[in-house]
């Protein structure tokens, strides 16, 4: 019998900034379901038909394909390969006009193996088959006017009137009934998980959703990314190349993560107060796939919904990799930490252009993931309006610091103190701060009888230069209170 398979997987290139090239939630949400209906394992296996399978063994994320098939026994994999390859990007570029895709290969027994030892070296070195949107025939052709990317082809009408646009924009224009109606979408599955009514229609009916005190008129921005996700799977293939048990166990657990990222999505929606108050969505998901998830919420919800959601997954993840950390610790004397998350955040008018916030974001997430080795769950954040677009001058924080379990730390308990301040004693803090440091922020804090407030954030000052005892300094600790829950 032949246990040897021929994996083909497929993937969406840049997408985060293929997604944000239009500048209204229409048309990224649009492109977003379109992306996730497209790639759905339903559509793909009528699409190959009886070329190849669904490979079951991968994760299902939004944007990625995996299929597999047989080895064949008397000839090269190669051609049957490449029409595998041509129905499936054929058919993306049908959905998806602008976008970049790429597709590689390998051959093995399970899909882990294949994956960690032919997939990932191919993907790094290059050695991938790429699809790429066609070139304008005409240079000289009108720009479109929804992404200002790719020549116009042709006018239609918007609902702030008509316009010329490309063919991926003519893709987006779309009814908002058509997009997200279905459980193939990121937004449709986790509204119907919840069971409330469809997220706004723009992102400044977004951002209404917003308390009184938050001005209803800012968003935020939160990319997540797994921590630590190579190391596990690079353990797991090692390991089960001798132990068949790690072998059975192997099949299951990508399916496992896959759940925990939607899984936490869905339980950290669910307790935000616009969520339960409106019976509506007031998360908007644009990518949400294997450990990787980019949404878009009222400012004022960002902390509450980012803290749930890191903690929600890392149950979920510690729980999924147990069976399987427990072998290895078994069998081979030690084994990896369970992978984590870390999340950026940024803060945003709800005007401030898209992917702006989008790239923000994700160099945010870059600087979490940097500052702790990717070893721990970890938080980066910047508020565009206060501070400027430009880095943040404060470090990551680890999650354990304002997060242990369903508990808030008494570092959380001591930021929930200081945003309750008056938004001006907030302000002067903040100005003595600059002015003077922290001596002269303790002296205008005390002054107006809230030096107890400040003094978790503030050095010692005998002896000095001791780090605060929250593990916040004071100027990160004022801009958490922006947009921290009880602000």
């Amino acid at each position: 019998m032949n246990d040897r398979f021929v994996y083909v997987d497929f993937g969406a290139v840049r997408i985060q900034h293929y997604l944000t090239r239009t500048p209204s939630l229409r048309g990224h949400r649009t492109a977003s379901d379109a992306l996730a209906r497209a790639t759905a394992r339903s559509t793909i296996a009528r699409v190959v038909g009886d070329l190849a399978e669904v490979n079951e063994e991968a994760g299902e994320a939004d944007g990625v394909i995996s299929l597999r098939f047989p080895h064949p026994t008397d000839r090269a994999p190669a051609k049957q390969v490449h029409e595998v390859q041509d129905l499936v990007l054929r058919h993306l570029r049908s959905a998806l006009p602008g976008a970049e895709f790429h597709s590689v290969w390998g051959t093995g027994d399970s899909y882990l193996s294949v994956y960690a030892h032919r997939l990932q070296p191919r993907i790094r070195s290059g050695e991938v088959r790429h699809d790429l949107p066609p070139t304008a025939e005409f240079p000289l052709a009108a720009p479109c006017r929804m992404c200002h990317v790719d020549p116009a082809a042709g006018v239609e009408r918007f609902p702030d009137g008509p316009l010329a646009v490309c063919p991926d924009c003519s893709q987006r224009n779309v009814g908002r009934g058509e997009s997200a109606a279905d459980d193939l979408t990121p937004e449709g599955r986790l509204r119907t998980a919840l069971g409330v009514g469809a997220a706004p229609k723009t992102f400044t009916e977004l951002a209404a959703l917003g308390s009184a005190a938050s001005g209803r008129n800012q968003l935020a921005t939160v990319a997540v990314d797994g921590n630590a996700f190579g190391v596990f799977f690079a353990a797991l293939a090692e390991g089960s190349r001798q132990d068949p048990e790690l072998t059975s166990l192997k099949s299951s657990v990508s399916a496992a993560l896959a759940r925990a990222t939607r899984t936490a999505l869905e339980e950290a929606a669910l307790e935000l107060a616009p969520t339960q108050e409106h019976e509506r969505l007031c998360v908007v998901p644009h990518v949400v796939g294997g450990d990787d998830v980019l949404v878009s919420l009222p400012a004022d919800q960002a902390w509450h919904f980012t803290l749930a959601f890191l903690q929600r997954f890392g149950v979920r993840v510690r729980s999924a990799t147990e069976p399987v950390l427990a072998r290895l610790t078994q069998v081979h004397g030690t084994a990896p930490e369970p992978p984590t998350a870390s999340a950026g955040v940024v803060f945003a008018h709800a005007s401030h252009p898209l992917h702006l916030s989008v790239e923000s974001a994700a160099q945010r997430l870059r600087e979490a993931k940097q500052a702790f080795g990717g070893r721990r769950s970890s938080v980066q954040w910047l508020d565009v309006t206060a501070d400027g677009p430009d880095a943040p001058p404060h470090a990551p924080l680890p999650l354990s610091l304002l997060r242990e379990g369903e508990r808030s730390t008494a570092t959380a308990r001591a930021l929930s103190r200081l945003a309750e301040l008056p938004a001006s004693h907030r302000a002067r803090l903040a100005e003595g701060l600059r002015e003077g440091g922290p001596m002269i922020a303790a002296m205008v804090a005390d002054r107006v009888g809230h030096l107890p407030t400040v003094r978790p954030f503030l050095p010692s000052f005998d002896p000095p230069d001791r780090p605060p005892s929250s593990g916040v300094e004071l100027g990160a600790a004022l801009g958490l209170a922006r947009w921290w829950p009880c602000g």
